[in-house]
């Protein structure tokens, strides 16, 4: 083979010390009995930053350089001393994001364009035929995916039986050019949004709509492209298992941390047909949506990028049958292990191997010689090429593949049904398991169901009365009844980029009219109170369905739903309330603001915390750092995303306002100054303050509401520091357990400063200072127990006094105001409807009062302390308990 370089490890030489000691002073952790030495540090300036592996015929490592070639690395065996040997490969075409080699080729995913060996050749899937064992032919484009940098084209993959192969592409990629099939019903995806969507503050994937980044399977030949799932963000790498299941490790919106639709980088379980729910902006679907499929678990905060199961390793059996997951941001390889349930899995992470700085690419096995390889790299940064070896005294016999049940069995035939053409059998299957009680039974007995012609189920679908069943058919007939009218994607596609809800401006004609009330009908006969939970989400999301798919129904229409959906709001989940709430602004409901500010004051927001301390601490900061702080500070500052939500929501609401509750909803958003989040969280907040300007506060109201809302900084006292954290969602039990472990050597000084920098002191009299809305609490320490106070700050809901409650008025023009009756004089009762703005009130005339009555919801928002770290809480309750006396023994050191 022609090669213009060969280089050995002793060529290092040419590194600069700086290069050297980076990776030198790497330290990696590894379970117990795993070996991970440094095969080969890459010369940056001569051949760039690795990010893709793969291994050929003769057991070499391919290696792609980001931005560059493709060269190959010789490992020395397992024990040697010698040297790893690397050549630049003689191929025209690099910047590869994904390298396969088989069927005596080399599939070389293209993204990057910039390289100069790709000058005149598109982004998308190439061919290169192995000439000799050592040499490769051109390159053959088999399938061009136009796609935009980092999001672009990605990976490849080899099915199991050798027969196929699949690869991925982020959001910001084009289906492939030649696409031929797909396993969903072709252009049935949609944006489905019941309410508009917020397009990203900073303009990231702006305009960008379904079905984002996705999966295809292709013949090893490229003659048929099928779109296999769809619906990820920017999943850099997938894998398969010994079993042929799929999953990956889809990537978050980092900028949108801290808001109410962030979800964490998450392994997801890939399936034919499958629905994952990115959509962009605050679009982005909650795992609850029926029409989607949920993560297999949640990661956390990262930058994913290459993944592979432990087949063919030299490892103990559980290892074997494990996911590798690389996060490039914080230098972590997960090793996620799965539990077979029903026709898909559960899972749980363990953190395999760490370091810092550890920017992990990519990860392979490889089968010649059993060992796990990785590269670190990626951006220009330094790259270096590693070996991971067990040593310990497990068994590392081959594992059998994981046992499982008849449900999969299941799951696979109506998984054929997305392949073949319509058939009255394949009907009947899929209606025989529309109903199933597994989620991923009856996902795939859907989309089976949405590949027939609707003419040929829509009636029987009509018919159901089981409660699963008939929602998931309403599902079906609602998503496809206007697909099958429209040769485009029945989305947004045309729609401005200023963001739109997919709801139309009503029925396209008087056929879909009819079909949207008996879908209506059909779901209204359901008896909501007798479903559970999960049901009752999926009921929601089938009425928005019908909505967004034949378009917003005439007002009588809509006065007549709201009537049947209002009765049902608020409920207890916190989910159900945040669908209730979108679905009846969206029928212009004239209780659903009263309501929903209501909920607001004390919303709950028992969001785990993003990530441990030590793994925020790991973050690599390569070219990420933002990142990293960003994760930090919402994990110390704890914003309430579900007050964000309903609030959002409410943006939208243009029906039931009164001049009380729009000076309620704009007073809300100075609590939210001391919230952080990612780089686009704080362009949310003020956008949603605009949007609401916009769209329902009255010319004469404008610049009082402007005035209200646009403040900041006057929640916290300049004086006050704000605490440190991080935090979490305490709960009573939690904080009970803290303090037993002794509140002696506490910091009085810290405890004065939290008693105002969480807000108790707004509300609370203290020692002599403080707020009057709420009990003085100076005597704490004398009438309380440690588990009386504590449920007073994680439960304030659970007791709440008659002297200290709320109040429901119900006005004669049908308006409610929820809040506290501050005083009633002249005839006005005077309300107090945010507790973070004690001296705000709304007068209301008497006259207008057509009922009130107590409201059994206390005006402390619970949550203030998950802000606090535990050394923090325990400064808080010192002071709490001592009644502001600096001398109690709970202070001394």
């Amino acid at each position: 083979m022609k090669t213009s370089r060969l280089l050995t490890l002793a060529s290092s030489l040419l590194l600069s010390s700086a290069m050297m000691a980076q990776i030198a002073s790497t330290e990696i952790t590894a379970p117990a009995g795993f070996k991970v030495e440094l095969l080969y540090t890459v010369p940056k300036a001569q051949q760039g930053s690795w990010v893709a592996l793969t291994v050929d015929k003769k057991g070499r490592i391919l290696c792609g350089d980001q931005y560059g070639a493709i060269y190959r690395l010789t490992p020395p065996p397992i024990g040697s001393s010698s040297p790893a040997v690397v050549e630049k490969m003689d191929v025209r075409i690099g910047g590869a994001h994904g390298l396969l080699y088989a069927h005596d080729s080399l599939y070389v995913m293209l993204d990057e364009g910039s390289a100069p060996e790709n000058k005149g050749m598109k982004q998308g899937l190439y061919r290169l035929k192995d000439k000799d064992g050592d040499n490769f032919g051109e390159p053959e484009l088999l399938s061009a995916c136009p796609g935009s940098g980092e999001h672009g084209p990605h990976s490849i993959q080899l099915s199991p039986d050798g027969k196929s192969i699949f690869f991925n592409s982020g959001n910001l990629t084009k289906l492939p050019e030649n696409l031929s099939a797909s396993r969903t019903a072709m252009n049935s995806w949609d944006e489905d949004h019941i309410l508009p969507r917020m397009w990203d503050a900073r303009g990231h994937a702006r305009g960008t709509l379904a079905p984002g980044g996705y999966i295809c399977k292709i013949d090893p030949d490229g003659k048929k492209v099928e779109l296999f799932c769809s619906g990820f963000r920017n999943h850099f790498d997938f894998a398969l298992d010994a079993n042929g299941e799929m999953f990956t490790y889809d990537s978050d919106m980092e900028w949108d941390i801290g808001a109410p639709w962030y979800v964490p980088t998450r392994i997801n379980h890939c399936v034919s047909g499958g629905e994952y729910g990115w959509r962009s902006g605050s679009g982005r679907w909650p795992a609850y949506y029926e029409d989607s499929l949920p993560a297999v678990v949640d990661i956390g905060p990262g930058s994913p990028t290459g993944t592979t199961f432990g087949t063919g390793a030299k490892f103990p059996a559980k290892y074997q049958r494990a996911l590798f997951s690389n996060d490039w941001t914080y230098g972590t390889m997960y090793a996620v292990h799965f539990e077979p349930s029903g026709a898909g899995f559960k899972a749980v992470k363990e953190e395999f191997i760490f370091g810092k700085p550890l920017p992990l690419t990519d990860v392979i096995i490889n089968p010649h010689d059993g060992a796990m390889y990785f590269a670190i790299g990626g951006r220009k940064t330094q790259s270096a090429v590693y070996r991971a070896t067990y040593v310990g005294k497990e068994s590392t016999e081959k594992a059998k593949p994981a046992v499982l049940s008849n449900s999969f069995a299941t799951r696979w035939e109506l998984e054929q049904l997305h392949q073949t053409a319509p058939s009255a059998d394949a009907t009947a299957k899929a209606l025989k398991f529309i109903g199933d009680k597994d989620r991923n039974l009856r996902f795939a007995a859907r989309i089976a169901l949405e590949r027939q012609p609707v003419a040929t189920w829509a009636e029987k679908a009509l018919s159901l009365t089981e409660p699963q069943a008939l929602i998931e058919s309403m599902i079906a007939l609602a998503r496809m009844s206007r697909t099958e009218k429209h040769v485009e994607n029945p989305g947004e596609a045309k729609k401005s980029a200023a963001g739109s809800s997919s709801a139309g401006v009503g029925p396209t004609n008087e056929a879909d009219g009819k079909l949207q009330a008996r879908i209506l009908a059909a779901l209204d006969k359901l008896d909501f109170k007798s479903l559970s939970p999960d049901l009752q989400l999926q009921l929601i999301r089938a009425y928005q369905l019908a909505f967004t798919r034949l378009g917003k129904p005439d007002a009588a229409a809509c006065a007549k739903a709201a009537a049947h959906l209002d009765p049902l709001y608020p409920a207890k989940d916190s989910s159900l309330n945040r669908e209730l709430c979108q679905l009846l602004i969206f029928l212009d409901s004239k209780t659903v603001a009263a309501k929903t500010l209501g909920l607001m004051a004390s919303a709950r927001d028992d969001d785990e915390a993003l990530a441990t301390d030590a793994l925020l601490e790991r973050n690599t900061g390569y070219g990420n750092t933002g990142y990293g702080k960003a994760a930090m500070e919402v994990h110390q500052s704890r914003p309430n995303r579900l007050q964000i939500a309903y609030m959002f929501a409410l943006r939208n609401c243009t029906a039931g306002w009164t001049p009380e509750l729009r000076q309620t909803y704009f007073s809300w958003f100075p609590r939210t100054s001391s919230w952080k989040g990612g780089n686009s969280f704080r362009g949310f907040i003020e956008n949603t303050r605009k949007d609401a300007l916009a769209k329902f506060a009255p010319k004469d109201e404008l610049a009082q509401l402007d005035a209200i809302s646009s403040k900041v900084g006057n929640v916290i006292p300049a004086n006050i520091t704000p605490p440190k954290g991080p935090g979490r969602a305490y709960s009573t039990d939690d904080v009970v357990k803290i303090a037993q472990g002794g509140l002696k050597g506490r910091d009085f000084a810290s405890g004065k400063n939290l008693f105002s920098a969480v807000m108790c002191a707004a509300c609370h009299n203290f020692a002599g200072s403080g707020g009057s809305i709420g009990p003085d609490v100076t005597g704490s320490g004398n009438r309380y127990t440690i588990r009386d106070l504590v449920e007073n700050l994680t439960e304030p809901s659970k007791v709440v006094s008659d002297q200290y409650g709320s109040h429901q008025i119900e006005k004669t023009d049908g308006s409610t105001v929820v809040g506290r009756i501050i005083s009633e004089e002249g005839g006005k009762v005077n309300v107090m409807t945010n507790p973070f703005a004690p001296n705000f009130t709304i007068p209301i005339e008497v006259k207008d009062i057509k009922s009130r009555k107590d409201y059994a919801v206390s005006m402390m928002p619970p949550g203030l302390i998950n802000s606090l770290n535990e050394n923090e809480l325990k400064d808080l309750l010192a002071y709490l308990l001592s009644g502001g006396n600096e001398k109690d023994k709970m202070f001394s050191k």
